[in-house]
Order: structure tokens, then C-alpha cells, then sequence
């Protein structure tokens, strides 16, 4: 089989519009600029090293920077790139630029060989320039070979290394340089690349389409133009959005959106159905779950002022950033963004990634919204409900502390306080459990009556009670260690506490069950109760004094006691 002269002479993109001068170099401003002046002033350094991310023009520079320094009549950096030493650089052809590659030239024995070639005087040029591209891989010997030579290099020789690990390097080589970093090229910058280049080969594109290959690109400019000669093969002269998508298989934004969606309205079904379509794109769970972590980035973005500026994509993307942002707290977002980052490094590990992901993915449906600490402890209406707080549950709080205060307190002949409406109490002194039984359990109880059993004999069995209760809940045992029963009434005991602290109360009120258990284990019948403090003027001097203590104590830790209240804490003593 014949084939055509030129039916292999294609050249890929990234070759073929490689830069051949300082000007062409993109992105590098800064080195480009220090070089050009270096050679204005002839200050041109014995020792370079380019440090950067991948394809970002580090060896490309190396050449230009060889070019120039042996450009016909001497070192220029406005030199002629169609002369035969500047082709001959480019093509790597020179014998007097000679490039080796650190990775597969790392030992001692290719360093002394170098040695020995630099201080032989270059044949065509003024300089001769050894240009080592990862240089990081080289050996510790190879880099002490190299020591010497580099510090004292003959007027002729030039070094010039280049690596993507600068802290791999000894920090002897380095001192011996002059370092320059490189950075990542910017998405706009290679969209702008790739449209020159594109309206040059006579190629149709829309802007959508750029901007995918720029951020698949990652900041690399030779990962870019790779990227295109993909594109390019798939769909021929005309590249639009979606013929895009589909040759390089990324997921579009829609599904991340829809992703989101599911978690904030908890809709498992749709999550479910968003992870699916993750799977089927076959791209790997890592690079999912990257994206995710991606998106929620620019969400969070979108809830900073002006912060959509910084996103690397279309207006109307922006827009639907913008949209969806406004139903999330930034807080949850931190937290979603958090599992999802904190997932990444057991993805790679996993045995099922995706898997790994969806369960993680369904986790975060039962995440709970964010609510400000400062904004509940500022409010009087305290919304969250407490733990016990379920449909069937017999015992209810007021809603608020308002509640308290529709109470008036009255003290019977035994020194009980009795709560009536339409007062004030104080409330980090009065709490009270209400009976709010079903009308099956009142029934129940009316059915029943219980003349066998009296207050002397609840009095007498009181420590036996509190014994059985230590042995389920100490903490709520401990406080009902000095209680008394002072009452029993339709099946209903008073319980006189001496003055504790509300989150106490808040206690025994959030244990309601496993008192009421308590007492059937010891009396063995049913019986509720009521939770009512000593007043005020059955107080000897000696509790007065605690309890103002007590209160004082109070008073400054309010701010504890709220947050051991709202979010079911127990404090030890």
C-alpha cells in the first residue's frame, strides 16, 4: 500500500503553533518580560530554573531563551526564528543546545558526561546551553555532581533546568539560580489562544464550546490545544457546545444543578436519579465527585458579593449561580462542601467507588439545615423542638417562655407553689411538667383508683425510688436526690425540689417516661407527677444563701444554659 507524500505529515496543534518568540509566549508576562530586560541591560544569568504546572511554557521558554543568546550576531532577543541556529534549537538539532530529560538521564555518569561537553567552545553560537527538563528526577549524586560546575561555569556555558517539583530540588542547586515561577495559565488567556488559533485554521466555534475546553484544560495551554485536536477530530470544522460535551464526556451543569436541588428539598428519588446519569457518562467517581466539589465552590462564590466575577464561565451560567445560590445558607454549603472533600481520598481508595459516592451522595439528604446560634440565643421564640418532642408523647413544655409568664404562683397551706393564669413567674425558678394525656390513657385512669396507697407511704418508699432511678439515669437521679413528695392527688404526686437550675428541669422533663416507669417499678402502679420548687419563704438563711448563689451563677452563665437547653447537653458535676 502507497501512501501520499503528505498523508503523515500532520503536525498537532500543540507543535505546531508553539511559540517561537517571547511575544508568542502567553500567560508569562512577568518571566518574558525580566528575560527581555535581562538581555537589554546584559544581565543575562549563568543559571535558569523554570518552575510551574505542567504546559505552561516552561521548556518552550528554555528554547527561546536558547535562541536569543545564540540569535546570528550575538545574543538578542529580538532575534530572526526562521534563521538555520534558531531552527536548528527549535528541532532540537543544535550541538550547541544540548536537552537531555531528567527522568530517563538521571544518574551521575550522564551529569559528567555534560560536564565535560559544556567546556568544549560551542561550534556556531556564542553559548553553549544545557537545558534539563525535570530536573527533580535527577539523583543526589547527579545533583552534587552538578554542584561545582554550576557555581563555576566557563564563560560559554549556560544552564538552563525545568521542573513541576521545585521542593524535589536541593535547595543548593536553587541558591546557585535564577528561579523563576510559572504560572497557570488563566481560562480567559486560553480561550483567546485557542479562538487565534482556530480562526487561522479556518475552523468554526462558538464560545460555550471554548469555554469547556479551556477549564478541561486545568491551566495547561498544551492541554488545551491537545484537548482541541480531540474536538476537532470528533467534529470536524464547525464545533459547537454539545458535540463537545459528548466527545470529551463531561457532565454538564444542568445534572451538578440537579444534584444540589435534590439535597436542599431532600428528595431522594431525584437523587438517585442524578446519580445515575453520573454513572452513565463512564466517567471515573473521582473526577464526579471533583465536580461536585467544583460546583458547590462557584455556589459559594455566588453568595459573595461580585464573587460570580471570579467564575470561569458564560453569563447565563452565571445567572443560574446566582439563582440557585439564594436557596442555600452559606453555612450548609461549607458543610456539604466539606463531606464531599473529605470523601475524595476515600474514592481513590475504595473498592466501589461509586458506591462510596452514592451512599455519601444519600447521607447528605438527612443533613439537617444550619441555624445561627447568635440569632436563637437572641430570640424569646425558641422554635427547635427538643428530642422527647413526638406525636404520642404524653408530656408537652410550653412553646415558649411566654407561656411561663401567663402563670401566676400561689402557695397552698403546705408550702407548694400552684400555678395559676394571668401572673408572672420568674422563670429561671419555675418549671413545670404538664399532664397532656391521650383520651384513651384518661380513661384508662378514671377506670382506676388506687385508695391502698397514700402519701406516707410514697414518703417512706421515696429512697427506694431514687435508688432505682440512679441505677437507670444517674444524672436525672442526682436531681431528685433531696426531693420530697408533698402531695398525692388523682393518681398525681408533687414533687418538691429544692432550687435547681431550669436545664435541670429541662432534664427530669425530657426523662418524663422513665421517671413515670420508675415510680410503676417501685408503687406498682401508674401514677404521674408534677415538678414544683421550695418558696421562697420556706427557705432557711443557709439555702437562701445557696440559692442566690445559685442564681447568681445563673444569671452569668445564661448564655450555657440556652445552648445546654437547645441542643439536649448535660452538664456534669
Amino acid at each position: 500500500m502507497v501512501h501520499g507524500p503528505n498523508s503523515m505529515t500532520y503536525k498537532v496543534l500543540s507543535l505546531k503553533w508553539r511559540p517561537r518568540v517571547f511575544e508568542d509566549i502567553v500567560g508569562q508576562n512577568h518571566i518574558t518580560k525580566t528575560l527581555v530586560n535581562a538581555f537589554k541591560k546584559n544581565r543575562v544569568a549563568q543559571g535558569y530554573i523554570f518552575t510551574g504546572p505542567r504546559g505552561v511554557g516552561k521548556t518552550t521558554t528554555a528554547r527561546i531563551l536558547s535562541m536569543a543568546l545564540n540569535a546570528d550576531g550575538g545574543p538578542n532577543f529580538n532575534f530572526d526564528p526562521d534563521s538555520n541556529t534558531s531552527i536548528e534549537i527549535s528541532e532540537s538539532r543544535s550541538l550547541d543546545v544540548i536537552e537531555i530529560d531528567g527522568a530517563s538521564n538521571r544518574g551521575i555518569e550522564e551529569i559528567r558526561n555534560l560536564r565535560e561537553q559544556i567546556k568544549f567552545a560551542p561550534m556556531n553560537g556564542q553559548y553553549k546551553v544545557i537545558i534539563i527538563d525535570e530536573v527533580h528526577m535527577l539523583t543526589n549524586p547527579a545533583f552534587n555532581a552538578l554542584l561545582r560546575t554550576l557555581e563555576e561555569p566557563p564563560e560559554h556555558g549556560k544552564f538552563i533546568f525545568c521542573t513541576t517539583d521545585i521542593h524535589k530540588v536541593p535547595a543548593t542547586i536553587i541558591s546557585r539560580c535564577q528561579r523563576f515561577d510559572f504560572n497557570r495559565i488563566a481560562t480567559e488567556i486560553i480561550i483567546d489562544r485557542i479562538s487565534f488559533i482556530l480562526e487561522r485554521e479556518g475552523i468554526k466555534s462558538d464560545k460555550n464550546s471554548l469555554q469547556v475546553i479551556a477549564r478541561k484544560a486545568d491551566g495547561s495551554l498544551r492541554d488545551g490545544l491537545s484537548i482541541l485536536d480531540q474536538v476537532i477530530s470528533y467534529c470536524g470544522s464547525d464545533i459547537d457546545y454539545d458535540q463537545t460535551v459528548s466527545a470529551l464526556g463531561i457532565i454538564p451543569h444542568d445534572l451538578f444543578f440537579d444534584y444540589t436541588k435534590a439535597i436542599i428539598s431532600k428528595d431522594g428519588e431525584k437523587m438517585l436519579a442524578v446519580l445515575e446519569k453520573f454513572s452513565q457518562f463512564g466517567v471515573p467517581a473521582s473526577e464526579v465527585n471533583n465536580g461536585i466539589g467544583t460546583h458547590l465552590k462557584n455556589m459559594l462564590y455566588s453568595k459573595i458579593k461580585n464573587g460570580n466575577e471570579l467564575l470561569d464561565m458564560n453569563e447565563e451560567n452565571k445567572k443560574q449561580y446566582l439563582n440557585d445560590a439564594k436557596d442555600w445558607d452559606n453555612r450548609d454549603l461549607l458543610r456539604v462542601s466539606q463531606v464531599i472533600s473529605d470523601v475524595s481520598s476515600y474514592i481513590n481508595r475504595s473498592n466501589d467507588p461509586y458506591l462510596l459516592l452514592e451512599v455519601t451522595s444519600l447521607k447528605l439528604l438527612e443533613m439537617e439545615r444550619s441555624v445561627s446560634i447568635d440569632a436563637i440565643l437572641q430570640s424569646d421564640n425558641l422554635s427547635i423542638p427538643r428530642k422527647h418532642e413526638t406525636k404520642n408523647n404524653n408530656l408537652s413544655a410550653p412553646k415558649n417562655r411566654q407561656d411561663f409568664n401567663k402563670k401566676d404562683i400561689s402557695v397552698d397551706d403546705n408550702g407548694i407553689e400552684v400555678a395559676t393564669s394571668n401572673g408572672n413567674v420568674n422563670e429561671d425558678f419555675q418549671a413545670e411538667i404538664v399532664e397532656n394525656q391521650s383520651n384513651e390513657e384518661n380513661q384508662i385512669n378514671k377506670s382506676h383508683t388506687y385508695s391502698s396507697i397514700n402519701i406516707n407511704e410514697i414518703k417512706d418508699s421515696w429512697k427506694n425510688f431514687i435508688d432505682k432511678l440512679h441505677k437507670k439515669k444517674p444524672s436525672v437521679a442526682s436531681v431528685l436526690d433531696n426531693s420530697v413528695p408533698m402531695n398525692f392527688e388523682n393518681d398525681k404526686i408533687t414533687i418538691q425540689v429544692a432550687s435547681v437550675l431550669e436545664f435541670h428541669l429541662n432534664m427530669i422533663e425530657k426523662n418524663y417516661d422513665l421517671v413515670k416507669s420508675t415510680l410503676f417499678d417501685e408503687f406498682k402502679i401508674e401514677l404521674d407527677f408534677t415538678i414544683s420548687q421550695k418558696s421562697e419563704s420556706r427557705i432557711d438563711e443557709h439555702q437562701t444563701q445557696s440559692g442566690a448563689e445559685d442564681a447568681g451563677m445563673e444569671g452569668n452563665d445564661q448564655l450555657r444554659d440556652k445552648i445546654v437547653d437547645l441542643f439536649d447537653g448535660e452538664i456534669l458535676t
